[in-house]
């Protein structure tokens, strides 16, 4: 089962937000969806749960319908009004094969009431009961608009422990985030919105992160040719390059001293795009 995007375009008070957007999402795949602030993340979300309605292209759900999509607003969220017994029997309505059992489970475990009134809990808590609803909703495809943000390390141990199981069952999630270094051990796809586009970006297996120390004052020409400088510390510097040109460049040791070579990680890509 495939989620499509095909050709979708969006304009909020005139101003043109996503401009003719594809991609797919397959089950069994983590997304991580990244960009400035302001660029459209929750938009496309929101188009994608069908809070939003797009001004050009199509999305197709499949066979569930809006059943196969659970969203997920970590900020602004109407469950927090409700005890969690009241969340059940409202989305027991819109998803018909919700599992109240799996929901009061996951709840159970992490020792949160089900009869407290939700915007009472902490900010963890309430993350971990929008994924026990996302869960137990059976939806193929889970949306979470920034959910690891300002949780402590074990909730967010606990949050991506159950994230990586439900997708090893073959469902999907997609997951937009400030918190780059998140993504690293979470995300297969990473999809960057730049300007009103997305593109998908793929880890290419030849460039890679090096770390060097420069002695002369402005660097060689041949270098900044191939090579997407990172960071700068005095004479210490940090780029992206093929690794197969490192022999060629680096034989200078008396200009280049000590190259260690780093890994790439989303947020390299992000500086890289959007830097």
């Amino acid at each position: 089962m495939t989620l499509q995007v095909k050709d979708v375009s969006k304009a909020i008070a005139g101003k043109m937000i996503l401009e003719a957007v594809s991609f797919e999402m397959t089950a069994g795949s983590v997304i991580g969806l990244v960009g400035r602030n302001g660029a459209g993340k929750t938009t496309l979300m929101r188009l994608i749960a069908g809070e939003m309605l797009a001004d050009n292209g199509e999305i197709l759900l499949g066979d569930k319908g809006r059943a196969s999509i659970f969203y997920v607003d970590t900020l602004s969220n109407w469950m927090s009004a409700y005890h969690a017994t009241t969340v059940v029997d409202i989305l027991k309505m819109f998803y018909p094969e919700f599992d109240q059992d799996q929901f009061m489970m996951i709840l159970s475990s992490q020792n949160l009431p089900a009869d407290k009134t939700i915007s009472t809990f902490s900010k963890g808590q309430k993350a971990l009961v929008y994924l026990a609803a996302g869960i137990a909703s059976q939806a193929t495809y889970l949306l979470f608009d920034e959910p690891l943000d300002g949780l402590d390390i074990f909730v967010k141990d606990y949050f991506k422990k159950m994230l990586l199981e439900l997708v090893d069952a073959g469902r999907s999630a997609m997951i937009a985030t400030h918190n780059l270094a998140e993504l690293d051990s979470l995300a297969d796809r990473l999809l960057l919105i730049k300007g009103t586009q997305i593109t998908e970006q793929v880890c290419e297996s030849d460039i890679v992160k090096i770390q060097f120390v420069y002695e002369g004052d402005t660097l060689a020409s041949n270098l900044l040719d191939v090579a997407t400088i990172l960071e700068k510390r005095g004479r210490v510097y940090v780029a992206l390059i093929s690794e197969s040109l490192i022999p060629a460049i680096f034989t200078d040791t008396t200009t280049y001293r000590f190259v260690e070579i780093l890994q790439v990680t989303t947020e390299d890509i992000f500086r890289k795009e959007l830097g």
